[in-house]
């Protein structure tokens, strides 16, 4: 294999100061004295491949005193290959299989041989492709050019082939990057698209001394998830229904099923003049930081929630939970805790129940990688506004919005 490398290198040096008959003879010695060493150390009958084509064409040579004897080892060795690929595929006993099987040291699953089984053909080509070049470089009038190629333009080639087999062979992950970075990255452009207009327009709106100038901003955002939603990977089209009750110019309690991260800028892209609580840190990292604050997620970490909130509805914004506290992983609808449901009592805030559908296909809850999917019909279902009856308290109001939003649920479930 070193002398392999060095062969180029090797006829081009010795050219320059010996005749072709010198180096031929030269050859000679060589691959018989490896043989030779090979003999002596018992090694399989591969080995002696290629010191016998080095033997015989530095005969050839001797006797010819022609450099195009020299200039064919590449070309024979590719041949080679070439037609022990071919040997491999009409005995059916596969090269390419004990290889990976000695690299993944295991044998292989049906569904992995028959990908190696059809390699070979790839691996055909390619060699007819390196043989087809060797060729023409060794039948053009260029030592140089028949140099570069053979010693450098071959290991191109072979690292393409290398590189689409890899992708072949990694397919269904090279996929599923593709499709990460289609989703993440769509969101991640049109965010910072529509970022220095909301910006511009929150500070203009800070300037003119506007009570929310965050409601632009949030204005402008709705729009870039909407254009988010309608090119993310795996989304078919938006199915939108609101109640006639609803109407969006005063304040409500939003309270939605929930079955994705997805379900944020979804809600995002269609009410404005929103807040929300989280939990996480991640919104509050960095740059990040004010960006989550303009979208009214609020750190939910070390603070009176509630207080929080009934401020904000009392200024006439509104408030999105998910009451489920966790994202469903099959559709149905999770049990709901009480805290929002005391909040609409005491602000007197009517509670709008949001039934969304379809987002856990796309990303499900402890997945982050967006999935295969045909094309999903995402439903929300914005319905009748429901405030708390009198004397009512908060268990039997959840009780209420919970039996609403799951009949909703399963009818959309199953449209």
């Amino acid at each position: 294999m070193i002398f392999s490398l060095l062969y180029i290198p090797f006829i081009l040096v010795a050219c320059y100061y010996f005749s072709v008959p010198t180096v031929g003879l030269s050859l000679i010695f060589i691959g018989f004295g490896w043989i030779s060493f090979l003999l002596f150390t018992h090694k399989e009958r591969k080995n002696f491949i290629s010191p016998a084509v080095i033997g015989v064409l530095g005969i050839g040579a001797w006797i010819s005193e022609d450099f195009m004897a020299l200039k064919l080892y590449p070309l024979l060795l590719s041949l080679l290959f070439l037609l022990y690929f071919i040997g491999s595929v009409i005995t059916k006993h596969y090269l390419l299989i004990a290889w990976v099987e000695k690299f993944k040291k295991r044998p292989l699953e049906s569904l992995e041989r028959r990908d190696v089984i059809v390699s070979h053909q790839f691996w055909i080509g390619v060699l007819g492709a390196n043989s087809s070049l060797h060729l023409y470089f060794v039948l053009k009038d260029d030592t140089y050019l028949w140099a570069l190629y053979s010693f450098a333009g071959w290991y191109l080639l072979f690292g393409t082939a290398m590189a689409l087999q890899l992708l072949f062979a990694y397919r269904a992950q090279a996929a599923q990057g593709f499709r990460n970075l289609r989703g993440y990255g769509l969101l991640l452009g049109v965010i910072l698209l529509g970022l220095i207009p909301a910006i511009v327009g929150y500070f203009l709106k800070r300037i003119m001394r506007d009570p929310k100038p965050h409601i632009l901003f949030q204005r402008v955002a709705a729009r870039v998830f909407r254009i988010f939603f309608r090119y993310a990977p795996g989304v078919g089209e938006i199915d939108l229904q609101m109640d006639p009750k609803f109407h969006s110019d005063r304040p409500y309690i939003f309270v939605a099923s929930h079955e994705s991260w997805l379900d944020y800028p979804l809600l995002g892209g269609y009410i404005t003049d929103l807040y929300h609580i989280t939990n996480k840190r991640t919104p509050f990292i960095g740059l990040v930081r004010p960006i989550s604050t303009l979208l009214g997620v609020i750190d939910g970490i070390g603070i009176n929630v509630l207080h929080v909130l009934l401020q904000k509805l009392r200024r006439g914004s509104n408030v999105l939970i998910f009451p489920e506290g966790s994202r469903s992983v099959d559709g149905r609808l999770l049990p709901f805790k009480t805290g929002v449901f005391s909040l609409a009592i005491e602000s007197g805030v009517p509670i709008v129940p949001v039934v969304i559908s379809g987002t856990r296909h796309l990303v499900p809850k402890g997945i982050f990688s967006w999935q295969k999917v045909k094309a999903v019909t995402i439903k929300i279902r914005i319905l009748e506004p429901m405030e708390a009856q009198e004397g009512e308290e908060a268990q039997p109001y959840k009780q209420r919005v919970w039996e609403k939003m799951r009949e909703n649920k399963e009818k959309v479930e199953n449209s």
